[in-house]
């Protein structure tokens, strides 16, 4: 079955990797002395609106897959989203199959990445939609995280950066209102002190 899309095709195939045994390891069975499977990472696709699973060697599928793509009988952005999938693949990591992936997500760093990753949190979307009640577990900039997915989403892709600029500024201005609550809160604890233990809070006469 061809693999080309044709114009009733308004979405990707599904495509899926895996490890799986194909044939024997020569070198490696030579070592062993004895039979070693040779592992291959192999594509698992199916065209939209079919239940049909075809199954093909990766490293020979995805190169004939980018030469249609060069050759306009395929669409880039489809094979630039399945290459990406692989690579995330190789690397140990699978992207959702809808929204803007988190692990490719450029406006956060690793270190929130890795916690989003623990939470389960994959598209850009969910985390626009998690909860004020879970931001703890975001981690200490949980707010800020989620307002950026927020402004970004809201901004559009095109405008990731003015939407950086956004969260960091919402970032900024909760900083200051809570360094204000702070201040506030130390110079009553210092009011409180001049006064005295038992000391009456002075009053102007009537």
């Amino acid at each position: 079955m061809s693999m080309i899309p044709t114009l009733l095709d308004k979405r990707p195939p599904h495509v899926r990797f895996e490890d799986r045994e194909y044939g024997i390891n020569q070198e490696a069975s030579a070592t062993a002395g004895r039979p070693v499977p040779r592992i291959v990472t192999m594509a698992c696709i199916t065209p939209p609106g079919t239940k049909d699973e075809h199954v093909k060697i990766a490293e020979d599928w995805l190169p004939q897959l980018k030469r249609k793509a060069l050759n306009g009988e395929y669409p880039v952005e489809w094979y630039n989203f399945i290459d990406m999938q692989y690579s995330e693949y190789k690397k140990g990591n699978e992207l959702p199959r809808e929204g803007t992936p988190i692990q490719t997500w450029a406006a956060i760093n690793n270190t929130q990445r890795a916690t989003l990753k623990a939470l389960q949190i994959t598209t850009v979307e969910d985390l626009a939609e998690y909860p004020d009640s879970g931001l703890g577990n975001l981690g200490l900039d949980g707010r800020y995280v989620r307002d950026l997915a927020r402004a970004w989403m809201n901004e559009g892709k095109d405008k990731g950066i003015n939407a950086k600029a956004l969260a960091d500024a919402n970032a900024r201005i909760a900083a200051q209102e809570e360094t204000i609550a702070s201040l506030n809160a130390r110079l009553a604890v210092l009011e409180e002190g001049k006064r005295g233990p038992g000391r009456p809070r002075k009053t102007e006469a009537a």
